[in-house]
């Protein structure tokens, strides 16, 4: 079964800095995510992220990269992580890393973890030049979404392939 075709992040300085309102970062974050099948994004849901925390508020009801940035990845994150462990995760990057940083990790390991789970690839590369915990469990956390994905595409193909044709 082939990987989602050639499925990228924009990185950190391809998102969007313009300010967009909640209806465009919703249209935004899903279309980034739609090859991978995650469950679409809310307007609501960004509401409760926000008041948890979890993601940065908006200025002047407009969001702005860091807060793409940080709904892409709970956006990903909710299909394998509890709300609790996905706000205790992203306040540990706030110590540790850089929006900016954390967000380009997340991307090239997540796009690492899908080739390598898809079968095209060997392996799944180190991100950086450092070690953290951190970085270690942002490696499992996409490791297991890249095969909830893989999952979903098999069991959606078995599903299309048992469908009566017309």
């Amino acid at each position: 079964m082939p990987a989602p075709r050639d499925f990228r992040l924009p990185r950190f300085r391809d998102v969007p800095d313009v300010g967009l309102y909640l209806e465009q970062v919703v249209a935004y974050v899903n279309g980034v995510l739609a090859p991978l099948g995650v469950p679409a994004l809310t307007s609501s849901m960004v509401s409760n992220y926000v008041k948890q925390g979890i993601v940065p508020g908006p200025v002047k009801k407009r969001y702005g990269a860091d807060q793409l940035a940080y709904l892409v990845f709970v956006a990903c994150a909710k299909t394998v992580l509890s709300m609790e462990n996905i706000s205790l995760f992203c306040a540990m990057q706030r110590v540790t890393y850089d929006t900016a940083t954390a967000y380009d990790y997340f991307c090239e390991q997540l796009e690492a973890a899908i080739a390598f789970v898809f079968g095209e690839a060997d392996d799944i590369p180190e991100t950086g030049t450092t070690a953290s915990s951190e970085k270690t469990m942002l490696r499992y956390c996409v490791i297991a979404l890249a095969n909830v994905v893989y999952l979903t595409a098999a069991f959606d193909a078995v599903r299309a392939a048992q469908e009566p044709r017309a």
